[in-house]
């Protein structure tokens, strides 16, 4: 597995250069946007940077720390132990209230983004289906992290199953494939 460096600049948008206490657990997203590609999405969190916390309009807050393209290639926009800004949220489930207790009061330094790895897989089209290679890499990807961070199948998270956001979409709307994808991960961490 090849992972390219391109981290963001620091800042207050997208990567705010924190350190996070804890890693709790490993967070997948869809990128929301049909075809697009790992350069594109980095270059979004990166542009969120030039926004100016003192003028009046909305500002806006996204990262992830890895994405993963159509064709397999992998970014790490953001170093795992810094926060990114992935699952934050006005009010979080039941299962994130548990799983993560102390990080959703939405407190200063209190929300999953404080204790998760977000990734973010691109998809071809609007239905969300994950090409193949996106789907080996971030097996792959998630086989690494979560024997790094001494982690198990139970800390593999949908970003709905933390905020009930319809994210990633394919794997909210199909069940089994979520099951099967999560299966596929700790399979491959379980035969090391």
């Amino acid at each position: 597995m090849i992972i390219k460096e391109k981290l963001l600049p620091v800042n207050p948008f997208s990567r705010p250069g924190h350190r996070r206490p804890d890693t709790l657990g490993i967070v997948y997203h869809w990128v929301g946007a049909a075809g697009q590609e790992n350069d594109a999405t980095a270059r979004y969190f990166e542009l969120l940077s030039n926004q100016d916390l003192d003028d009046e309009d909305p500002d806006r807050y996204a990262s992830a720390h890895y994405i993963i393209g159509m064709d397999g290639e992998i970014i790490r926009c953001i170093p795992d132990e810094e926060v990114a800004y992935h699952v934050g949220a006005r009010r979080y489930t039941a299962l994130a209230q548990r799983q993560f207790h102390g990080y959703t009061s939405n407190e200063r330094r209190a929300t999953p983004n404080w204790c998760t790895i977000g990734i973010e897989l691109n998809h071809p089209d609007w239905t969300g289906e994950f090409t193949e290679a996106t789907l080996e890499a971030a097996v792959s990807l998630g086989k690494s992290l979560l024997r790094t961070h001494l982690l198990g199948s139970h800390d593999v998270y949908r970003h709905y199953d933390i905020t009930g956001k319809l994210c990633p979409k394919w794997f909210v709307k199909h069940e089994a494939a979520w099951l099967g994808f999560r299966d596929d991960i700790f399979y491959q961490v379980a035969e090391r």
